[in-house]
């Protein structure tokens, strides 16, 4: 049914308003007319509509093809870009002066001006020559491309996506295939069975480190990477180069942007506000890029069932500096501040849960607070020296600090009672108390780490190879200092229940410092074979790892290749074999009750990749077809348990497992101009724990199905009025009480479920007022979007709580994310 929306007048608006007719049948009959209107107006506008069809391909000044160049019409809101062939197909409105425009990282921007007829057919093949201050970053921008475990994301994507989390990275990045994330509040995710600890994320070859202390999505606010910033976003689910660093699922590479003139924008909604400005002096030596935001959950965290005053504030400010001393040396700066603040005060909780027939209710009344605070800052400095065009050189020193207090007592008084069963859909009358009792939820947490590090990385490009080196050193200083305990009663019992003393439910006390230094290298190759049918490209190389903490010296060969055929519709078959190890950090020597293990092992995996790449043409459109295969050989892993985002590991156990799974992702222009994708991932995880005498068992992070989308659509003949949409279902996580044995966690959390929409009307495209206001003259973009977060209002679970009735059962109750809820956002560019 999409495909049938998207070919006949893009009316893919309607489709979703018949899914949700489908889906609920009996609480949005009154859609019926909005849907009737809205597809006579759509088929009105369609038959006004004449287009014609742009089609041709993108060279360099050598004729070689360039992949990934942004397509796009001067003052419209939408586009395409070049497949590794470099050839684009694009239609266009005929019968009126538009403007073509040609821009990639790296090269000048061309621009074509044309005037068609209707339904005309035209090639236009255009050559772009390189910006001579970035010669190194093409040659750099050509290598990656021949990663075939590298995809690359346009980063104008991030901004219309509608997330709560304010346009982030990691919303595109969820949608991806192998990703898993089932929870929109917290910007973590798991690929391919990892864990959250398990997935690198870089900005501008800077390691970023996450908070230590959160508990849960509500408290983690701001995503480290402000997308107003940035130019290129590139992600790995397995199978990555050896320049990438020592963990064993993910890789998040994401670039700064270096400004080549004056740019800036602005967003303010009901969920915060942000803002950056670039530019670049005028005798083009000096640049910076400067973004700053704030945000609260407080109207998000409205919806949630636990009722009480959120007050939320997380504001962060980023800067991107460079200075270029001489043609061949620049120094650059990259900072950030970011200050998270979070103030709860519970009043009570009323929560469902059970089948039709047997169903409970538990409602909680609360005393208490929690206040919690994260200061983080980063600073890296850097040299980059360029010998020769094809050479480079950096050198970096760089740290970061968080200074992090987790402070709560809370007090709870809760009812858990049978509900009525009178074959009604909702139960509301209580037939029989289950259980009465209290709980007293007391922490003091503070912890302050310092990661402070100096680099060295170059590369080279040596006829058909390239070649690339690096050289680490960090200092790892963490204060440690954890109090925290739960005191339960159960109908007048303490729990656990002891005839002679009140005894508590749980303690965990750490009073650690901890100073380690850690020692990196990699080395690795790229180069290219011509083929009868194509060319092969190879990536070999070696990284080695050494923690003073351990004593272990780590050495991780791994080799890639793709064979990238040369036929009409061009496919690439790709392979990848390597090791990958992870010395732990702090957080995994540390056990569930805060003692610290002084023999950790170094979790590692063996990593199998297969896929392949097959691009075609559907209704004159381009689209492509990624499939890929793993299995990945786990050993020495440290067994951990989710609370709810935190993850709490078991650091005196070790266990060996696997995970193998197949990922599928179709992407292409559903819509004519407009990048859409949809993916779907089978998975399945296991670890045998030793010692436990269970055998295999589902890792916490086995989520075996996946699909998700995002969608973009806009009016027929009016492409000022934009939908993009995202969902997901994801298949649920196995969860059991906390502080138990992982072989008891044999429960699944319910599958995650959830659409996101957005409806955007833009009032000024590149320069172009689309209205008759004549004070939006001054804006080079702007626009307004309504968006409606998880429109199907589906309450989804994050984790749950355990309840003891009055024989000593516990009951889990589901605790629920965020319901339905509409946000206004106004977009301003300069």
């Amino acid at each position: 049914m999409i495909f049938y929306s998207a070919y006949n007048s893009n009316s893919f608006f309607a489709f979703i308003f018949v899914e949700v007719l489908l889906l609920h049948p009996m609480k949005r009959i009154c859609h019926f007319f909005l849907l009737a209107v809205f597809v006579t107006f759509s088929y009105y506008v369609a038959a006004q509509n004449t287009n014609a069809t742009l089609y041709g391909v993108v060279t360099d000044q050598n004729g070689k093809a360039i992949d990934m160049v942004n397509v796009s019409m001067k003052n419209y809101p939408f586009g395409t870009s070049t497949n590794i062939d470099g050839e684009y197909l694009l239609r266009i409105p005929s019968g009126r002066d538009i403007t073509v425009v040609y821009s990639s990282i790296g090269f000048e921007m061309l621009e074509k001006p044309m005037n068609v007829e209707s339904e005309a057919t035209i090639e236009l093949n255009v050559q772009l020559v390189p910006k001579s201050e970035e010669i190194d970053e093409v040659i750099i921008s050509q290598h990656r491309q021949t990663s075939g475990n590298i995809v690359r994301i346009n980063p104008r994507t991030t901004s219309v996506v509608p997330d709560v989390g304010m346009g982030s990275v990691e919303g595109i990045i969820k949608t991806l295939p192998g990703v898993n994330a089932s929870n929109e509040l917290s910007s973590q995710y798991s690929v391919r069975g990892g864990s959250f600890d398990e997935n690198l994320v870089y900005v501008n070859d800077i390691e970023v480190y996450r908070p230590y202390l959160i508990r849960s999505g509500q408290q983690e606010g701001l995503s480290f990477v402000n997308s107003d910033m940035v130019s290129s976003i590139e992600f790995s689910a397995g199978g990555f180069e050896a320049k990438y660093g020592d963990k064993m699922s993910s890789v998040l590479d994401i670039k700064y942007n270096r400004p080549s003139g004056f740019s800036a924008s602005a967003d303010i909604s009901m969920l915060g506000a942000k803002a950056h400005i670039e530019n670049i002096s005028k005798n083009k030596r000096f640049t910076y890029n400067v973004g700053a935001r704030y945000k609260t959950f407080s109207y998000l965290l409205g919806t949630l069932e636990e009722k009480g005053d959120y007050d939320p504030t997380f504001v962060d400010l980023q800067s991107y500096l460079t200075y270029s001393l001489s043609p061949k040396l620049d120094i650059g700066f990259l900072g950030t501040v970011s200050y998270n603040n979070y103030l709860y005060l519970p009043t009570e909780r009323n929560s469902k849960s059970g089948i039709f027939n047997d169903q409970q209710s538990l409602k909680v009344y609360y005393e208490g607070q929690e206040i919690d605070r994260y200061q983080t800052y980063t600073g890296a400095l850097f040299f980059d020296y360029k010998p020769s065009k094809f050479s480079q050189l950096r050198f970096t020193a760089s740290a970061y600090t968080t200074d992090e207090a987790e402070t709560y007592d809370i007090i709870g008084y809760y009812l858990f009672n049978e509900v009525g069963n009178e074959g009604t859909e909702e139960q509301t009358d209580s037939v029989m108390n289950l259980g009465i009792g209290a709980y007293h939820e007391h922490g003091r947490n503070y912890l302050r780490a310092t990661v402070a590090g100096i680099e060295h990385r170059g590369n080279v490009k040596a006829g058909n190879h390239f070649l690339q080196w690096g050289i680490n050193f960090k200092y790892e200083l963490v204060h440690d200092r954890m109090k925290e305990w739960e005191f339960r009663d159960s109908a007048g019992y303490s729990l656990p229940y002891s005839d002679t003393e009140a005894t508590l439910y749980y303690l965990a006390k750490t009073n650690y410092e901890h100073q380690q230094q850690r020692y990196t290298a990699f080395l690795q190759d790229t180069w290219s074979v011509p083929t009868g049918i194509g060319f092969l490209i190879f990536n070999a190389g070696v990284r080695s790892h050494y923690w003073t903490y351990t004593n272990h010296l780590t050495v991780s060969p791994r080799v890639s290749a793709s064979l990238r055929t040369g036929m009409k519709n061009d496919i690439i078959i790709r392979t990848s074999f390597g090791w990958y190890h992870q010395p732990p950090f702090y957080r995994e020597i540390k056990d569930l009750y805060g003692n610290i293990n002084p023999d950790i092992q170094t979790p590692r995996s063996v990593h199998i990749v297969a896929g392949a790449d097959y691009s075609f043409k559907s209704w004159g459109r381009p689209f492509r077809l990624t499939a890929d295969a793993y299995y990945k050989f786990l050993k020495d892993l440290i067994p951990y348990q989710y609370e709810n985002v935190r993850i709490r590991y078991l650091s005196n156990e070790i266990s060996d497992g696997y995970a193998y799974g197949i990922d599928l992702k179709l992407n292409g222009e559903f819509v004519s101009g407009t990048q859409s994708w949809m993916s779907v991932s089978l998975m399945d995880t296991k670890e045998d724990i030793a010692g436990d005498d269970y055998g295999y068992i589902p890792r916490p992070s086995d989520q075996r199905f996946k699909f998700s989308m995002f969608f973009q659509d806009y009016l027929p003949g009016l492409p000022a009025y934009q939908m993009h949409l995202t969902g997901h279902f994801i298949t649920g996580m196995p969860f059991g009480m906390p502080r138990t044995p992982r072989y008891t966690h044999i429960g699944r959390i319910e599958s995650y479920k959830r659409v996101d929409i957005g409806f955007m009307r833009s009032l000024v495209s590149n320069g172009k007022n689309l209205t008759n206001w004549a004070f939006l003259d001054k804006f080079k973009e702007c626009s307004v979007s309504i968006e409606v977060f998880n429109i199907l209002d589906t309450q989804n679970v994050s984790s749950y709580t355990f309840i003891a009735d009055y024989e000593n059962n516990y009951h889990a109750v589901p605790n629920r994310l965020t319901g339905r809820l509409f946000n206004l956002k106004i977009s301003a560019g300069f």
